[in-house]
């Protein structure tokens, strides 16, 4: 994983014209949360035609959403071409917000698809009760497992016991985007650099706008864009995303300011109404259509705003917020994102080497440069760049960029290992965004730390050292 950051830093700077601050320019599961939220499911794949006796059909499933129009065109080509002459049909199907269940009681019931889409945050509850299995146990992946050294994989996200479960294809980055039009409407000239500088814009917009539009968004229904949207983003400010793997321990608390600044936006009426009740989509859709001033964002966020909600206002993609005047402390940690994994299910096929062909054809380079050319991934292979074009996507090149360079790739979060009493810290965030502690933030995120450094201490120390930085992993600004 060392040397992988080394490479990875070359490979930013091969994507890199220097992006000063927003206001210069246009534009950032291991998620991967451009989801349909407020759909069931769409199937893909070319399903016209009934499988012939001898076709074996490959099941998978996603909530890839911001990228189905794209996998589904590549997976339908398959399908016609690679598929029938060596007798396999992919059937593709997409969730909306209901994915993390659905998964789940699919593979609790072994009754699920062959591959599917890992969450970082349930992972690896998965891999310990053997609903996902290595890929090596399909026959035929060593083609794919060799295109990856170990130093290229993250123990505790994609390794297991010594045992690869999934592999990483894109890197997620973290901006802010500001609604231009909105900013000028409000008499506001200069791009919010701080989240104190953020609520005050979000309450000068909202006063402007009389109601058609409000200053900020939160969507408190999608818990992930509690992790996302909030301390993922602020990670230059904090020198972690509420887990510090360089203490090995989690530190919520350092994020008070900014929730503090966030509970400040709502008691002002500067937040979008509904957020308690709104997903994502819901809330990415508001701004789009005009009506949100500033938003945090991840860089798949760039496919929802030009793809699954074309953005009608003039958009503009900008470094992330920081809490304290005189800038970053820290460099923008950027998350390392697994496309698929394989489920226990996909034992059971006729031949496993079937589902080993498609699993390499999903992580195949050419799919890979087609995506990050059309705006939406950041190949972590830094070999997909040397055949990539540049990409002509709004915002693409201010997500694929990092202020002076300085960015790192985030080592796992323990959470999937660990055990506590109480809320997790995205519905203790929910909780504490809808008003419902007595107690105040401080006293909140104190309670949320103690009882995950709980959980922490009750894991094995060889356990733990997979999850906590080595001296060499540095955080801080060079």
């Amino acid at each position: 994983m060392k040397k992988k950051i080394m490479s990875l830093l070359l490979a930013s700077a091969m994507l890199a014209l220097t992006v000063s601050a927003c206001g210069n320019t246009e534009s950032g599961g291991t998620a991967a949360q451009g989801s349909a939220e407020s759909a069931g499911k769409e199937t893909g794949g070319d399903k016209s035609d009934t499988p012939a006796g001898d076709v074996q059909v490959v099941t998978v499933w996603s909530d890839n959403a911001h990228e189905q129009t794209i996998r589904e065109a590549q997976i339908e080509e398959f399908n016609n071409t690679i598929g029938k002459e060596e007798g396999i049909q992919i059937e593709y199907t997409v969730y909306g917000s209901d994915y993390s269940d659905v998964i789940n009681v699919a593979l609790m019931a072994n009754d699920g698809p062959d591959l599917f889409r890992p969450s970082s945050n349930t992972f690896a509850k998965y891999v310990s009760a053997g609903y996902a299995v290595p890929i090596s146990d399909l026959e035929g992946s060593d083609s794919l497992l060799s295109k990856y050294s170990k130093d290229d994989l993250i123990i505790g996200d994609q390794v297991f016991d010594d045992k690869v479960y999934t592999l990483p294809y894109s890197l997620q980055s973290y901006k802010m985007i500001i609604n231009q039009d909105l900013f000028d409407k409000a008499g506001i000239k200069e791009v919010p650099t701080t989240w104190d500088q953020v609520r005050e814009d979000a309450k000068l917009i909202t006063e402007a706008s009389g109601g058609d539009a409000y200053g900020f968004f939160l969507a408190l229904q999608s818990g992930w864009t509690l992790d996302h949207y909030i301390y993922s983003v602020s990670s230059a400010a904090l020198g972690h995303f509420g887990y510090d793997a360089v203490s090995g321990t989690y530190k919520y608390s350092d994020g008070l300011p900014i929730v503090e600044d966030i509970l400040g936006m709502i008691d002002d009426g500067s937040v979008f109404p509904g957020y308690e009740n709104m997903d994502a989509d819901t809330a990415r859709a508001q701004f789009a259509a005009g009506r949100v001033g500033i938003v945090m964002a991840a860089s798949f966020d760039v496919a929802v705003y030009t793809e699954q909600f074309p953005a009608e206002c003039n958009w503009v993609v900008c470094d992330p917020p920081t809490i304290k005047e005189n800038g970053y402390d820290y460099k923008e940690m950027v998350a390392a994102v697994d496309l698929l994994g394989v489920a226990k299910k996909a034992l059971e096929a006729k031949d496993t080497s079937k589902i080993a062909r498609v699993l390499e054809w999903f992580y195949a380079d050419e799919n890979l440069v087609e995506m990050y050319e059309q705006g939406m991934y950041i190949p972590y292979r830094s070999e997909v760049l040397d055949i990539a074009g540049e990409s002509s996507v709004k915002g693409w090149k201010e997500f694929s960029t990092f202020k002076d360079n300085q960015f790192i790739v985030r080592m796992a979060d323990p959470k999937g290992v660990i055990t506590y009493e109480g809320l997790s810290a995205r519905e203790t965030l929910a909780k504490l965004f809808s008003g419902g502690f007595s107690e105040d933030a401080a006293t909140v995120l104190k309670d949320l730390d103690d009882r995950l450094n709980g959980g922490l201490k009750e894991l094995d120390e060889s356990e733990l050292k997979d999850y906590v930085a080595p001296t060499s992993y540095n955080v801080k600004r060079d």
